[in-house]
């Protein structure tokens, strides 16, 4: 890939006062009998116009400067300078610039000779009236103040012209710079007479103007100069004010200019200047390369173009002397690596190189996507891969149905998943690192708000049904995602539920605050028209087994039954006769069954997860006056999510942290308190949360008269006995990428298998337990593949790439006061307007490959880049190889295929050749 240039950052090194004593400033190059400390010299008037600038420069490794500029008699132009600066463009520009009197320059020529050693010192200067004598003059008290060279300036800053173009030809009746530079016969006269009457070596600064410099450079050195300096500055029109046409957007100027123009963006003009007085002359004449250098890799292009030194101009202005001894050292490091002696041997290296347009070698070829799966990191977070750039990208572009499309790609269940999930996404969104993360979750609610608004449908693609019969063990997130990718691969799917209605945790151990039922229901609903059969209120072992079903017809199974029995606290005192003691599981589903199991007026519930806020939250609204939660570790091990417990504290649920309970105290079966005991956090030795460790003595209790378990759950005792292989923790054995177990027929997901997790992990394992057993019991025919493994961009990376982007917070959530909704179990997070999840989406660095990135597609000349899905794609037959997508590719995830040599002539190319061989495909190196 093409380089990506760093700006230098000389005010870091100003605040070190010895930053580059391991650099060795000695190169010695001699042009013209003058010996050069090193190929480096300062160009710039206004940072060369005082004798603390020169020693400035001399300290930071300069080989010398050209003091300019000198006009005698004074110009017509002579002010105080006011500069423009556009970073976007890397542009320098200014109309006005102060200049030096012929005796100001002489006297510091003569204190800077006396005061510096190993500097050399251009004079820089132009007569601004018609006769030769008045060049000869000004070279002549040059010479004898001391200069090493002196330099004729017939460029900047193109006094002349500035009238000449701005305004009105007649009034520029003083030839000066440009002006004067463009006439060969009065260049011929200047160069012969000071030639004739001094010694020192003389150099033209050519103007810039008419793009002819190679030919004024080979008169010049035909007149007797001794070197030429290349210019690239041009004069131009730019920052025209849109909201005053006229005005100037330069601090202190009042009308717009005609603007000398500077700095990184004329490199480019600047060598093929170089380069083209270098094939004109030949080898042996001196060149001096100036024009947009600021980095080391600049320097080494204007050498390789032909340069014997390298002058240095806007960079000065814009980022002090202090940023060389980098450059310069990095430039030394260039040379080391490449083995090069001395810059002379890498000088127009170039030049006999450049190959005219119908002479050069070409490739046919085609652009290749390197990594289909190097996505965001939201998107790579989500166990279930759910494309959150695309739909946020979307939104942000208003484009609402689209993304409706990106979210229901991912079916089932996202409609729940925009009210309940534990949004992975937000917690890795590169813009955390900056400001705050995305409200992923929130902008995924409002565009399935919209959709039920619009009646937007899901497309569901889906196989030819052959009517394998395959049994679904429970409703829940797992058991109902795989229940809908099973229907969709044509399998006739029946659902067994335990409870009379559907929706397993998320009706029975989720509060209806948080998840309202009208969406469950819609989720069904959805699943339902697949042509999906539900049987409620029969358990499996009680009502039917395996054995059972399989006399029926099924030919697989897939146990998604959850978690159903809380695990104890094992402390003295625990005891199922304890009156207002409960496991939160059943405190939860009994509410929803109906029967709200009777609390007093001080609860504690012990745990830090989902269940455990539940079940704090609604004993809130159950009336409780006092409501504890009591956690071992710290908020930052709680496997809930922040928000929720901060919505919890502001309901006036206590939470204490670093406790565990090691008694229950009671009188008759009634609770009367808990005796808790502090903790520190010990030493994690596998990379887990880091264990909590008694406090010796430090014990206290609580008064209270109800305690709820929330210390995880285990699969009920019943099913336990069916003969299912198990693990030490009450959960199914099996293999936590597949879903597999021991039996060819049966996979296990969500909860029962991997303990009380998520709503999006149970999704995400529900969907891969259907792809194990439709392989399984297809085989060759399986419909359905497993989710690829993505490959997240470094955030660090986004970071660097956007450095600049503007901090901003995101849209802030609004939600029913704290005193009111605590009354009541209806919904509180209100969903974004439209003007909000616009906003808010704005604030996404689309990180990744894909739908919401799509510079690609965006703008291929050609139309063969594509996407599918949320992924993006190439047509190699449409591509033409021009490599634009290459290089605008944030994420360096396109190179270039070659194939074979192309004809001259385009219109005998064809479709390029695609090669399937991937051991036979040549990726074009760039850098060979």
């Amino acid at each position: 890939m093409p380089r990506k240039f760093r700006l230098p950052r000389a005010d870091i090194l100003y605040l070190n006062r010895k930053p580059f004593d391991d650099v060795d400033f000695d190169l010695p190059v001699e042009v013209c009998g003058i010996k050069f400390r090193n190929p480096f010299f300062v160009s710039s008037g206004p940072t060369t116009m005082l004798l603390s600038q020169l020693k400035r420069a001399a300290e930071y490794g300069w080989a010398g400067a050209s003091c300019k500029l000198t006009f005698d008699p004074p110009p017509y132009i002579h002010r105080r300078p006011r500069y423009g600066w556009d970073p976007t463009q890397h542009l320098l520009y200014f109309t006005a610039e102060k200049r030096l009197k012929l005796d100001e320059a002489c006297r510091l020529i003569e204190q800077a000779r006396k005061e510096i050693k190993n500097f050399v010192l251009f004079s820089n200067f132009t007569y601004s009236e018609d006769d030769i004598e008045g060049w000869v003059n000004m070279a002549r008290k040059f010479e004898a103040a001391g200069a090493h060279i002196n330099e004729l300036n017939m460029c900047c800053p193109n006094m002349s012209f500035n009238v000449e173009l701005a305004e009105d030809p007649t009034k520029a009746q003083h030839k000066t710079g440009a002006s004067q530079g463009q006439d060969p016969k009065a260049l011929r006269a200047i160069i012969s007479a000071i030639k004739q009457e001094t010694k020192i070596p003389l150099c033209v600064k050519l103007t810039p103007e008419g793009s002819q410099q190679h030919l004024i450079a080979k008169i010049c050195y035909d007149a007797g100069a001794d070197m030429v300096c290349g210019v690239g500055n041009r004069l131009a029109l730019t920052q025209i004010r849109m909201d005053e046409p006229g005005k100037s957007d330069i601090y202190l100027q009042e009308e717009q200019g005609m603007y000398c123009m500077n700095s990184q963006w004329l490199k480019p003009l600047a060598l093929r200047d170089v380069y083209m007085m270098r094939r004109m002359v030949g080898p042996e004449p001196v060149i001096l390369g100036t024009g947009g250098v600021t980095t080391w890799e600049d320097a080494v292009e204007m050498i390789l173009a032909g340069a014997n030194l390298v002058g240095v101009c806007a960079a000065t202005i814009l980022y002090g002397f202090g940023f060389f001894p980098d450059l310069f050292r990095d430039f030394r490091k260039y040379m080391e690596e490449k083995k090069i002696a001395h810059p002379k041997a890498m000088r127009g290296k170039i030049v006999s190189k450049v190959t005219t347009a119908p002479e050069l070698t070409l490739y046919e070829g085609y652009a290749r996507l390197i990594d289909k799966y190097l996505v965001a990191p939201c998107d790579n977070a989500c166990p279930f891969h759910v494309p959150a750039q695309a739909y946020v990208r979307l939104v942000a572009q208003e484009r609402f149905q689209e993304a409706y499309e990106q979210i229901t790609s991912k079916n089932p269940l996202q409609y729940v998943c925009g009210y309940v999930c534990n949004f992975p996404c937000e917690t890795d969104c590169t813009r955390g690192l900056k400001d705050e993360p995305i409200r992923i979750r929130a902008i995924k609610r409002f565009v399935m708000d919209l959709a039920q608004e619009k009646g937007w449908k899901p497309a569901v693609v889906k196989n030819a049904f052959h009517g394998t019969k395959v049994a679904v063990i429970g409703s829940g997130p797992a058991g109902m995602t795989a229940a809908h990718e099973l229907a969709r691969s044509g399998y006739a799917v029946t659902v067994f539920e335990s409870e009379k209605k559907l929706g397993g945790m998320l009706r029975y151990g989720i509060p209806e605050f948080r998840l309202p039922r009208s969406i469950i229901d819609l989720e069904i609903r959805a699943i339902e028209e697949l042509g999906v059969k539900f049987i409620t209120g029969k358990k499996l072992g009680a009502d039917f087994t395996l054995e059972s079903l399989r006399s029926e017809g099924y030919k697989g199974f897939m146990l998604a039954f959850g978690t159903q029995a809380g695990n104890r606290l094992e402390i003295p005192g625990e005891s199922d006769k304890l009156k207002r003691y409960y496991m939160a599981i059943d405190f939860l589903k009994e509410r929803q069954r109906g029967n709200d199991l009777e609390i007093g007026k001080r609860v504690v519930v012990i745990g830090g997860g989902f269940t455990a806020v539940d079940a704090v939250r609604t004993c809130v609204r159950r009336g409780a006056e006092k409501v504890y939660m009591v956690y071992r570790r710290t908020k930052e091990e709680m496997s809930s999510i922040p928000e929720e417990v901060y919505e919890a504290e502001e309901e006036g649920v206590r939470v204490m942290y670093l406790v565990s309970p090691v008694e229950i105290r009671q009188v008759n079966g009634e609770i009367k308190s808990i005796r808790l005991r502090n903790n520190v956090l010990g030493v994690t030795h596998d990379g887990g949360r880091r264990p909590p460790e008694a406090v010796e003595g430090a014990e206290f209790e609580i008064e209270c008269d109800t305690i709820i378990t929330a210390i995880s759950q285990h699969i009920d005792e019943e099913l336990q006995q069916m003969g299912f292989r198990m693990t030490r923790w009450g959960t199914l054995e099996y293999d936590e990428k597949t879903g597999a177990t021991p039996r060819i027929d049966l996979v296990a997901a969500g909860d029962a298998s991997m303990g009380p997790a998520t709503v999006i992990r149970s999704i995400a394992e529900g969907f891969n337990a259907a792809v194990t057993l439709d392989k399984k019991l297809r085989g060759d025919q399986a419909y359905l593949d497993y989710l690829p493994e993505m490959h997240p961009v470094d955030p660090k990376v986004v970071i660097d790439r956007n450095p600049d982007f503007p901090l901003k917070p995101r849209v802030p959530e609004r939600m029913v006061e704290a005193g009111v909704r605590k009354s009541n179990y209806e919904p509180y997070e209100h969903t974004m307007t439209r003007e909000e999840a616009v906003e808010e989406a704005e604030r996404c660095l689309f990180c990744g490959c894909g739908v919401g990135c799509q510079i690609c597609e965006e703008l291929c000349l050609t139309r063969a880049w594509g996407h599918e899905e949320s992924y993006v794609k190439i047509t190699p037959e449409d591509c033409v190889a021009c490599g634009i997508c290459i290089y605008r590719c944030p994420n360096n995830n396109i190179d270039m295929v070659a194939t074979e040599v192309s004809p001259k002539n385009s219109s005998l190319a064809g479709k390029p050749k695609v090669i399937k061989d991937p051991a036979k495909i040549k990726i074009w190196n760039i850098h060979g």
